[in-house]
């Protein structure tokens, strides 16, 4: 199980927030209609997973801003966050990009395990060369 990861910017969430607000992203449950009708569309996405377990994606960018992770989660603690793609066949949807890349939580790879057994549980496949950790560590 992965540990929390915490909000690293905590006194920019009410900016993120209205930022968000301005660019009309809404953050939406997995699973949902509303979560169904972003990724019918195509549209590349990041996530989180609650420390209650719930996963919350939202649109990676939208007239031209993009929206943190910090956003999704209200600034709480995460047991995971990154980015995704799905494609979508009409009628099996499925996880084709997943990674670990979330600025303010910086997440570690057993995160990864814990967002693949959130999408799954929602009944979203995950395809196994799909996933891609990012090395925080790096230069």
């Amino acid at each position: 199980m992965s540990p929390p990861y915490y909000n690293r910017y905590p006194h920019l969430l009410e900016q993120e927030r209205e930022a968000a607000r301005e660019a009309g992203i809404v953050p939406v449950s997995i699973p949902s209609a509303a979560f169904d009708l972003l990724a019918t569309a195509g549209v590349d996405m990041i996530f989180v997973v609650l420390t209650g377990g719930g996963l919350v994606a939202a649109p990676r960018q939208q007239r031209y801003r993009h929206i943190s992770h910090a956003v999704l989660a209200s600034g709480a603690p995460v047991l995971a966050a990154g980015e995704f793609a799905v494609e979508y066949d009409g009628t099996t949807m499925i996880v084709s990009a997943l990674n670990d890349m979330s600025g303010h939580y910086q997440p570690g790879t057993s995160a990864l395990e814990v967002a693949v057994a959130a999408f799954e549980g929602a009944g979203i496949g995950v395809r196994p060369d799909a996933i891609t950790s990012y090395d925080w560590e790096a230069p």
